[in-house]
């Protein structure tokens, strides 16, 4: 996760009323609790799973 959208992230954690980006966290939550929810899910891939879809839905791309 590149500087700028880990920035955003504990933005939104801390002053969500104060970011752009709520939308794409309550998103990238959502999905996550599904994905964690699923039988083959690995636990430590959900933080993962987090970090990325935020990132998508924050900027339209995932870095590699």
């Amino acid at each position: 996760m590149d500087e700028q959208i880990a920035r955003e992230l504990v933005n939104v954690l801390q002053t969500p009323e104060e970011t752009d980006y709520v939308e794409a966290f309550e998103r990238a939550f959502e999905l996550t609790k599904t994905y964690a929810g699923s039988d083959g899910a690995q636990a430590s891939a959900i933080p993962v799973v987090f970090e990325k879809m935020f990132e998508l839905f924050a900027t339209g791309k995932v870095q590699a």
